[in-house]
């Protein structure tokens, strides 16, 4: 597959604390953002399978839409131990998560996919390439519409991914990160929206600002939406975007709490085609909650709070970028 790679100079985690508080704070009652140590994200209420944000942090943009719209490109089939790989991460120690298309290949349906993975090396580790000389922890959830035509979320064993998947990989160390909270939202912008256009705003077009982690919905609801399985050949190619996101995607509104893994760029000047924004979640002590996260409900469904933990990433690969 083809990878490229792209630099990042982004602003001190400190200047960019300042621009999230102030963007949230236009579109919510209440925000903060600050500098902080990442607390261990093993631990409740994130639960997932690295510890931290920090070390050489990166973002991998892998495949993209256009494998599933107009038609599923049923060749793109991933494993995310090799796209760490591709983004050149150490096979000694490693954390990566993010929001993409469940593997089709392994679990038999099309689905949505929360990686959420981390690995130590054994004395004998030298690559990805041997799954045995890596000590794994795979938290990755797989979010799909059952026979009965309900979500149903759970732990997902393959490494595996398809279609599309936009990964934000690190050491795992626990160093400073952005910590930005917000409660009731007063504007029509959601949550990472919000914390994009401020970026996006306040950099410009050719000073992309790329951040990934993972934010907490506290409390209030969501709506999501899961991709079911894809449709059978007769009802292919898809006819319009109208028709794969009114009358195939599942839609399904949930209460807190609620785990969303995020992977945000401000721009994208050198017109890489990059997913601007992908968040996917799932909750940690059941079976149903997940998906695509689109934005809060506010109203008559409480009151609704993020907590969110945040790294800025220096590098960004492109890679199996589709054709036009």
């Amino acid at each position: 597959m083809a990878v490229t790679k792209h630099l990042r100079d982004p602003p001190p985690l400190d200047d960019l604390a300042t621009v999230i508080e102030r963007s949230l704070l236009s579109n919510f009652a209440t925000a903060s953002a600050s500098v902080v140590q990442c607390p261990d994200l093993r631990e409740a209420p994130f639960n997932l399978a690295g510890s931290g944000l920090s070390g050489n942090a990166r973002i991998g943009d892998v495949g993209g839409q256009q494998h599933l719209f107009p038609q599923p490109v049923l060749d793109a089939k991933y494993s995310v131990l090799s796209l760490a790989k591709d983004m050149e991460m150490s096979p000694t120690r490693g954390f990566i998560l993010g929001a993409g298309a469940a593997p089709f290949q392994d679990i038999g349906q099309n689905a949505e996919l929360a990686p959420n993975l981390s690995w130590k090396a054994n004395d004998s580790a030298s690559d990805f390439t041997d799954k045995s000389s890596l000590s794994l922890e795979n938290g990755t959830r797989v979010i799909k519409i059952n026979q009965e035509n309900s979500p149903k979320c759970e732990k997902l064993p393959s490494t595996n991914s398809a279609l599309m998947i936009n990964l934000f990989g690190s050491d795992g160390e626990t160093g400073p990160v952005l910590k930005v909270s917000a409660r009731t939202r007063t504007g029509e912008e959601n949550f990472t929206n919000c914390i994009r256009n401020g970026l996006r705003d306040t950099y410009g077009e050719s000073s992309p600002v790329s951040l990934g982690g993972a934010f907490l919905l506290k409390s209030g609801s969501a709506k999501f939406h899961v991709m079911p399985d894809f449709p059978p050949e007769d009802q292919l190619p898809f006819r319009d975007r109208q028709q794969l996101e009114k009358e195939w995607l599942s839609y399904h509104v949930f209460e807190a709490p609620v785990v969303c893994l995020n992977v945000m760029h401000s721009a994208d000047p050198e017109g890489l085609g990059l997913r601007m924004e992908h968040t996917h979640c799932f909750e940690t002590g059941g079976n149903r909650k997940g998906g695509h996260y689109h934005y809060d409900i506010q109203d008559g469904c409480g009151d609704v709070e993020y907590e969110a933990y945040f790294n800025v990433a220096g590098v960004v690969y492109r890679i199996d970028r589709p054709g036009v």
